[in-house]
């Protein structure tokens, strides 16, 4: 009787072993293929300086597309700095809540 138990006990733990080693090896694998860094995430557009003014950009740095009546002058000294690198913008929402920010 003891033996079986034992034999019990010991199916039971490794069993309960399996199941957290699966759990783990998916989270793994959720979290290798769900999330990439913000750098590899592809953005529509850029927003950059262009000659003084605020000015709409492909995400490889084609264009401008459109000019707006910003000054970059006339910014805080970060957002210049961020605008001549160039400043990521997702999506259409994300471009008119950044405009909305820089003044337009």
């Amino acid at each position: 009787m003891q033996k079986e138990h034992r034999t019990g006990w010991w199916l039971y733990l490794s069993l309960l072993g399996a199941l957290a080693l699966l759990c783990i090896v998916a989270g793994a694998l959720w979290f290798a293929l769900g999330s990439r860094p913000q750098a590899e995430q592809s953005t529509g557009y850029l927003l950059k300086d262009n000659g003084g003014h605020l000015a709409l950009y492909t995400a490889d740095g084609t264009g401008p597309l459109a000019e707006y009546d910003i000054y970059t002058s006339l910014l805080p000294e970060n957002d210049i700095l961020a605008l001549q690198e160039g400043v990521a913008v997702a999506d259409e929402a994300e471009l008119q809540q950044r405009l909305e920010d820089y003044g337009l």
